[in-house]
């Protein structure tokens, strides 16, 4: 006896690899019904062996379903309140996190790993002749159906985060364009200790009073040295911004925020050891 699998969606999907596993001892006839296409799959070789390399295939196709159909259908429905590209965005964020636990999880127990989902298969062809693959995975595979979930409950927390984020960016970016210039360039200088210490053009500290802005009490208790350079640069409104300090992450946020008002200095004397200089 043979096992016979039926699916809705990925007909050829199933068909390219059986076709590829023919050397595995696989031989196949497609059945085309009315929405459902069957193949039935009989065996050429010890049957364990075939099983294993068709429950392969199957565990292969499984996780293309997952992310592909499956985190599609459930974004769209229960995520109405984005628009579709926001919708998009969602699904990449959720595909690429998967992709990143798929990668870690090659170690056996591990409920999103390509072998738990053989073993499964494997002890369900043991007892069954018949697989429907949409049905297998949302009756048999409920585990990893509820990872995946809270998977994409994750990304659309990280989404709305990061939305909140770009448009608070925007808004001290539209407010940056309103001012007018108050003083012609600072240093900004990134200690090693996370800080950072800002000087004018004659290389003299600047008042810390600047760091006490009002900007600063939007972040209450969470105020980090970040937040409180931004507000420093918005309340002194420079002409230029010279940054002593690159590939980081503070640099992005200052080019967002002031843009071509930003310059990064290529060495001197206050890049070194990121020490600044004492008053």
């Amino acid at each position: 006896m043979g096992i016979i699998i039926s699916t809705l969606d990925f007909p050829e999907e199933i068909k390219n690899r059986l076709q590829d596993q023919h050397q595995a001892g696989l031989i196949f006839d497609e059945l085309a019904g009315k929405d459902y296409t069957a193949f039935k799959i009989d065996f050429k070789q010890k049957k364990q062996e075939s099983l294993e390399y068709l429950a392969n295939i199957i565990a292969d196709i499984v996780i293309e379903y997952i992310k592909k159909k499956f985190l599609n259908n459930i974004i769209r429905n229960r995520y109405q309140e984005f628009s579709l590209a926001e919708q998009n965005m969602i699904e990449e964020m959720t595909v690429d996190n998967l992709d990143k636990l798929l990668q870690r999880s090659n170690k056996p127990g591990n409920i999103l790993s390509k072998e738990e989902i053989v073993k499964k298969i494997l002890t369900y062809f043991h007892q069954n002749e018949n697989m429907n693959l949409e049905g297998f995975v949302r009756f048999r595979l409920k585990d990893i159906i509820d990872e995946i979930e809270m998977a994409i409950e994750m990304s659309v927390d990280d989404f709305i985060i990061q939305k909140e984020y770009n448009e608070f960016i925007d808004l001290l970016r539209y407010f940056v364009e309103l001012q007018e210039p108050r003083i012609d360039l600072v240093n900004v200088i990134k200690k090693k200790n996370g800080s950072f210490q800002i000087l004018d053009q004659e290389r003299k500290e600047i008042s810390s009073e600047y760091l006490e802005g009002y900007l600063a009490d939007m972040f209450k208790d969470e105020v980090e040295y970040e937040d409180l350079l931004v507000s420093a640069l918005i309340n002194l409104a420079p002409q230029k911004i010279r940054l002593h300090f690159q590939r980081d992450e503070v640099e992005e946020t200052v080019r967002r925020i002031f843009g071509q008002k930003v310059e990064i200095c290529r060495g001197c004397s206050l890049c070194q050891y990121g020490e600044g200089i004492e008053n």
